[in-house]
């Protein structure tokens, strides 16, 4: 047993603080201001002092292995400040990294170099040009490539609408079939190494449950198979909640599997992003590329091909969430679920909209109507990758209606937190500073405590779990991390000092580290975990 005394914040329906809060063999026996004398005689009692227990964050939606593998496999290049930083960094890794088939990077972004453009494939020639390199850019939908890395490529994708041979970039639907063939020559090995220390990485950030979207192109779906496989191992061994959305329109795979969600990005993005111009837009960029006055943007399927999905899959009882950006996407996902359910009406489906970044006023109502939810990434809101000078130069004053979250919230919509990982870093607390210091429009700004409620209790609800999890509450279980400051005392300018300082999970404290021979004991004897 073990009493917590200090500032508890429950993040429960009615936003209560308390003083204590008791924890016994995985579960909360007691919160509240007295402590009962039953409790009291307690030997393990914790003093929080300035310090906050909270519920454990949850990430609503990351690329999982994909961050894993880029977080340690791959080279970071989010900070450099000019090609000339880039290319030492391109030097120094390919000098360190002579086994890998490809060098890879990650993080390119044309507004955080002195530059202000992306890289082409000739500058890259001149960092590496004996061996294929590979660099992703920040927003998940637009990669670089040198020539030794075309050369590799074969005519179909070379052919697809995106492929730039000439510059090197590569976007649109061309990128997607990119990602694939890249995560086609990842060893198998270096892909569970990565994800198992990757759920290290996130509980370090206080986070203990995640919703990753998997099915990005490994050969038969490995990536889905392996985050499978070890999310029940740190389940088992660690207590970790993995709730995992697989990327496919293939209904019956996920069937298949006794996944009960289906979605996320990829083969279910209906747009693509702001960086490359092709989120779907109903009015025309305010500036596109090349000063193409007509671009909307791209919807990536028809409107018959998105009903006809969500239909299958809203009969099979599967949970839905689409990646849409634009407000065209955004119709799209919402007509498709209205329909779908007029087809099979199901009164707590949750299905979900990923981003929907541009969301109009009738839009907010039918999400409220139909009981969509939405999950965003504030912490994108902040990042110097993607400045809201480059979005009101894109979009004009639509940029001020960009990501509302208080208008989300007061419109009665679940409205939960994540990361986009590796979009952005999987940091809770990034996310928290974003989502209370809003640039687009500070009035759609939310408060500390709704923050708070957005990456632990929404995400919970997000998949079901809020009845066990979510919020520090009487008879749920105890996953819980200690902050080293009391977030409601803070000024939402200075959040980014909050520290996760010990994660604990049902109860447990945290230990990281695994090792293939535990994955595999844990995995194998994990039986009926939940996924």
């Amino acid at each position: 047993m073990r009493v917590f005394h200090g500032s508890i914040i429950t993040c429960d329906r009615n936003n209560s603080v308390y003083k204590y809060l008791v924890e016994d063999k995985s579960r909360i026996l007691f919160t509240g201001d007295d402590l009962p004398e039953k409790y009291s005689k307690s030997k393990n009692k914790i003093e929080l002092g300035e310090r906050a227990l909270l519920p454990s964050f949850g990430d609503g939606h990351l690329h999982f292995s994909n961050w894993a593998l880029i977080a340690s496999a791959f080279f970071d290049v989010r900070d450099v400040r000019n090609f000339e930083e880039l290319g030492a960094m391109i030097r120094a890794f390919s000098v360190k990294d002579k086994k890998s088939k490809i060098v890879a990077a990650y993080g390119a972004s044309r507004h955080s170099v002195e530059e202000k453009r992306l890289i082409t494939r000739q500058e890259l020639d001149e960092y590496l040009r004996d061996r294929p390199l590979y660099i992703f850019g920040y927003d998940g939908h637009t990669s670089i490539i040198n020539s030794k890395m075309l050369e590799m490529f074969p005519e179909r994708i070379k052919k697809m609408h995106g492929f730039n041979a000439g510059t090197g970039h590569v976007l649109h639907e061309a990128y997607y079939s990119a990602t694939d063939f890249i995560t086609d020559s990842v060893p198998t090995l270096k892909l569970v190494k990565s994800t198992l220390n990757g759920f290290d990485l996130l509980a370090e950030k206080g986070i203990g449950m995640i919703h990753p979207v998997e099915g990005i192109g490994f050969p038969k779906d490995l990536d889905v198979a392996l985050v499978s496989f070890i999310a029940k191992a740190r389940a088992r061994k660690n207590r970790f909640n993995t709730r995992l959305f697989f990327q496919t329109m293939e209904v019956e795979k996920v069937l298949r599997r006794k996944l009960p969600r289906i979605g996320g990005c990829f083969a279910t993005a209906l747009d693509g992003c702001f960086a490359a111009y092709d989120a779907a837009l109903n009015k025309p960029y305010s500036h596109g590329p090349e000063n193409d006055p007509g671009n909307k943007g791209i919807l990536f399927y028809k409107d018959d091909e998105v009903i006809n999905f969500t239909r299958e899959a809203n009969r099979a009882e599967l949970q839905i969430e689409f990646h849409v950006i634009g407000d065209a996407a955004v119709d799209q996902a919402i007509r498709a679920i209205e329909e779908a359910l007029k087809d099979h009406p199901r009164p707590d489906h949750r299905h979900n909209l990923i981003h929907a970044c541009l969301i109009s006023r009738e839009n907010l109502n039918k999400c409220a109507e139909l009981g969509i939810g939405i999950t965003l990434q504030p912490g994108f809101f902040v990042s110097s990758l993607e400045p809201p000078d480059f979005l009101e130069e894109i979009l004009g004053d639509r940029v001020k209606q960009s990501s509302p979250l208080r208008k989300i919230i007061d419109s009665g919509i679940h409205l939960s937190g994540g990361s986009d990982a590796p979009v952005t870093p999987p940091d809770p607390i990034e996310g928290l500073y974003g989502a209370c210091n809003h640039p687009y429009d500070p009035g759609q700004s939310v408060t500390i405590q709704e923050a708070l409620k957005m990456f632990t209790y929404e995400v919970a609800w997000m998949s079901f779990d809020e009845k066990e999890r979510g919020s520090l509450e009487q008879g749920k279980i105890a996953d819980m991390v200690i902050l080293n400051k009391n977030p409601l005392r803070m000024d939402p300018k200075d959040l980014r000092e909050l520290k996760s300082e010990q994660l604990y999970l049902s109860g447990r404290k945290y230990k990281p580290g695994m090792g293939l021979p535990g994955m595999l004991w844990n995995g194998l004897t994990a039986g009926s975990v939940k996924i």
